[in-house]
């Protein structure tokens, strides 16, 4: 197991909440301020990007130079779509929950 193997799916969550950010807090047709960003959910996709590379390293996947671009991306879709996913089940369980 080398290290970039669990780098490059961390830098994909990381990347993944940067566009986030970008899009919540910088675009100036949203209404969302800075002071009201959630670190919580930087976090947990930092998390689910952690599990993406266990997950891939588990499976034996190797990460070589020639695929890490295509890795990147490949991750990052993987990690949003994990993530949007995991948010729509919470959102109806505590919808049932009536929380």
């Amino acid at each position: 197991m080398e290290l970039n193997e669990i780098i490059l799916p961390l830098a994909s969550a990381l990347l993944y909440s940067l566009i986030w950010f970008c899009k919540s807090v910088i675009d100036p047709q949203n209404p969302t301020k800075l002071r009201d960003f959630k670190i919580v959910r930087l976090i947990s996709t930092l998390i689910v990007g952690l599990g993406v590379a266990i997950v891939m390293i588990l499976s034996g996947f190797t990460l070589s130079q020639e695929n890490m671009e295509t890795q990147l991306f490949a991750y990052s879709f993987v990690i949003a779509a994990v993530e949007q996913v995991g948010t729509a089940i919470y959102n109806y369980v505590q919808a049932k929950r009536g929380v």
